[in-house]
């Protein structure tokens, strides 16, 4: 049982990392046509306007993301336990 415990947490951690290491990519690639647009005066708070709901939301799915795994993880946690008294 110690074994599928194991390999349950590291499937979580290798979860919880990928979304982290997207997350991070995601930000940094969207940022690179955010900074250019910036520069441009006439439209610079429309574009930080668009950059900070961008921002949200892609925070909003990856913390997303990242609980729906602490939750399914909670459950095998759950099930496992259960089937160790069994």
């Amino acid at each position: 049982m110690s074994k599928i415990k194991d390999l349950k947490d590291l499937v979580q951690q290798a979860i919880d990392d990928g979304a982290n290491s997207a997350e991070e990519v995601h930000n940094r690639i969207a940022a690179m046509p955010f900074d250019q647009l910036e520069k441009v005066a006439a439209i610079e708070g429309l574009v930080k306007s668009a950059r900070g709901l961008h921002d949200q939301s892609v925070q909003t799915v990856y913390d997303a993301i990242r609980e729906v795994n602490r939750r399914a993880w909670k459950l095998a946690d759950e099930a496992l336990a259960k089937v160790s008294k069994d």
